[in-house]
């Protein structure tokens, strides 16, 4: 049985006859509808065509799936073994070189490789006035061109031997069509938070979020020729009352406008720059339209028994079954029968806010996790994404909060899971829901308020640090939230002996001094860590500083001006401890900087770079 007959459960031509009826009574003869054979039903449509493409389409996405698959459990097993033998040990000098040539040229040269020279996620910008999002890397890139390259190859390999050219339109009507609710499947499901490959297969929700994005596009494109295909037909045969009467007559055809026409809405309110100046606008406007495509799409196949109907099905209850799982865990930790979980806004230096979330029950954090928070009293309908600074946890024998020792299933010392019931999280006042906070916040009584909330979450959080010898993790501005986790767990690492990590190096590019205030409280607590000299290093560099800069310590300095990325890099690497992990959480343009100064070391050295990114 093949792929697709698991995702059909029928097969019923359409009802062509009442049709026929329907025009007969308003008037039209036989010529008439014989002219019009190609516009309804499935006469000229290619179903052997378009199900064996569909067959291929879906054992790639299979085989794809199952080699990704492969390489991360290899990949998994690898880092594994390299963290048994090299955690607690100070030299570790066979990790520091690649085992093999080919990985780190194929790392190099495509898998962390930009699309061209080194912007990826810097805005690419025709003009000022114009924001065009990000480019893709060279491996997605790829990945992208193959992907739309076979979808207009299938949409081009049509049966052209045929007397009448309508034909020829009608196959092109019913394979894009087919492809079109084909390519729903992989479009919902990558737009998913919980999508299920996120941690099957390692694969960040940002590069899930992009081939979301393009097989949208792929889509509506085919939406598009779809109804373009069947519009040809019919004005060729009897002109546009022929249109006028299909769509009033056959709820059918009406559906499948209505349908198009959404889908079309979604890829003109989706593009780039109207995307990202109204963003909240857009994700209200974009679900609403969603669904009514979805319904006007669901209408359109089942008036007819089309064959596609449990795709749609299938799309439908992937995306309700996400939503209801999210509702549920906001439910748990947001809600109990005696309270509900409460934010508190606190009014920072550089323009900036610090949001403590007190949950009413515990849940697991880990290092270089995000939560979505939803704040209704300023933001009715959107959550925004931040990364987690801090995260206070229970330890199991007293009231002591403290942060987890271990990643993954955290553990506490007495082998049991730590949990947490407050989250901490930091955000740059920009526009909507974060500038809203920050005016409130600056306005109340010691500028802070409280106010009921909750977040969804964690998610990410899957790159384990354990293995690596050395960790050197980059920040800009707070892009800090995204580090500070990692500190703490590395460096208690390295005093248990449950990590490899020998050498951490923090560096933090931040426009004011006034901006370490953020996460002061939580950097004094790591800065009093036991062992924290012997492997810790911090560099602050102020890149507007107001006055002369000065370093507080040895292991803590401080600099005036911009990093030297690539000396930074070259040093830390010409001294590493095994492997090493070149971490980035920072705008696009500085990311951008550091992978280009990272990328020459991954073919010399044991060398790995993460860049965590939301390119929303």
């Amino acid at each position: 049985m093949s792929l697709s007959t698991l995702l059909r459960s029928r097969r019923v031509e359409p009802p062509t006859a009442s049709i026929a009826r329907r025009h007969f009574l308003s008037g039209w003869d036989a010529a008439d509808f014989d002219e019009l054979k190609y516009s309804y039903g499935l006469e000229g449509v290619d179903q052997v065509g378009n199900y064996m493409w569909v067959d291929t389409f879906l054992y790639m996405l299979v085989g794809i799936s199952a080699v990704l698959l492969g390489l991360r459990i290899a990949n998994m097993w690898w880092k594994h073994s390299r963290h048994l033998s090299a955690m607690g040990n100070p030299k570790q000098k066979y990790w520091e070189t690649n085992r093999t040539t080919w990985w780190p040229w194929l790392n190099r040269h495509v898998l962390v490789a930009p699309f061209w020279k080194k912007k990826h996620n810097a805005q690419f910008q025709i003009s000022s006035a114009i924001d065009n999002g990000t480019l893709p890397g060279r491996w997605h890139t790829i990945m992208l061109v193959i992907y739309v390259g076979l979808n207009a190859a299938w949409c081009l390999a049509l049966p052209y031997n045929t007397l009448d050219h309508k034909e020829t339109i009608a196959a092109l009507r019913g394979r894009s069509g087919t492809l079109a609710a084909l390519n729903l499947i992989p479009t919902i499901l990558f737009a998913l938070r919980n999508n299920p490959l996120i941690t099957l297969l390692q694969v960040s929700y940002d590069d899930f979020n992009l081939f979301h994005r393009w097989a949208a596009r792929i889509t509506i494109v085919e939406a598009i020729v779809h109804t373009a295909a069947w519009l040809h037909n019919t004005i060729q045969a009897s002109g546009w009352e022929a249109v006028s009467a299909g769509l009033a007559t056959e709820a059918s055809y009406g559906w499948g406008m209505v349908s198009t026409v959404c889908f079309t809405l979604i890829g003109i309110q989706a593009w780039s720059p109207f995307r990202h100046a109204f963003y909240e606008t857009f994700l209200n406007i974009h679900r609403l339209s969603v669904i009514a495509a979805l319904l006007g799409l669901y209408k359109h196949l089942e008036m007819h028994s089309l064959p596609q109907v449990p795709w749609v099905q299938l799309v439908i209850i992937i995306w309700a079954g996400e939503w209801a799982c999210r509702g549920l865990s906001i439910l748990y930790y947001g809600f109990s029968l005696k309270k509900r979980s409460s934010i508190t806004v606190e009014a920072m230096p550089g323009e900036a806010v610090r949001l403590t979330i007190n949950m009413v029950r515990e849940w697991t954090p880990r290092p270089g996790c995000h939560v979505h928070m939803w704040m209704p009293a300023l933001s009715l309908w959107s959550s925004h994404p931040f990364s987690v600074a801090w995260a206070a946890t229970l330890s199991p024998d007293s009231k002591e909060m403290t942060l987890p020792i271990l990643e993954g299933d955290v553990l506490a010392a007495h082998g049991r899971p730590q949990k947490s019931r407050q989250v901490s999280l930091v955000c740059r006042a920009r526009t909507g829901l974060t500038r809203k906070m920050y005016e409130r916040a600056c306005k109340s009584p010691n500028e802070q308020f409280t106010t009921w909330g909750f977040i969804e979450g964690p998610y990410g959080g899957h790159h384990s640090l354990d293995s690596y010898g050395t960790a050197v993790l980059f920040a800009g501005g707070v892009g800090i939230t995204h580090q500070v986790m990692y500190l703490k767990h590395l460096v208690n690492g390295f005093n248990n002996g449950t990590t490899a990590t020998q050498r951490i190096v923090l560096i933090w590019v931040v426009p004011s001094s006034d901006c370490l205030e953020w996460v002061r409280p939580w950097m004094d607590e790591v800065l009093r860590m036991k062992g924290r000299k012997q492997c810790l290093r911090i560099k602050l560099f102020i890149s507007r500083p107001k006055g002369r800069v000065e370093s507080s310590s040895e292991t803590v300095k401080m600099y005036a001006g911009r990093p030297d990325f690539p000396s930074l890099i070259e040093e830390e690497a010409r001294h590493r401890v095994g492997a090493m992990a070149v971490t980035a959480c920072a705008s696009g343009g500085m990311a951008d900087n550091i992978r280009a100064a990272v990328r020459p070391w991954l073919t010399e050295g044991c060398v790995d770079f993460i860049e965590e990114a939301f390119t929303y």
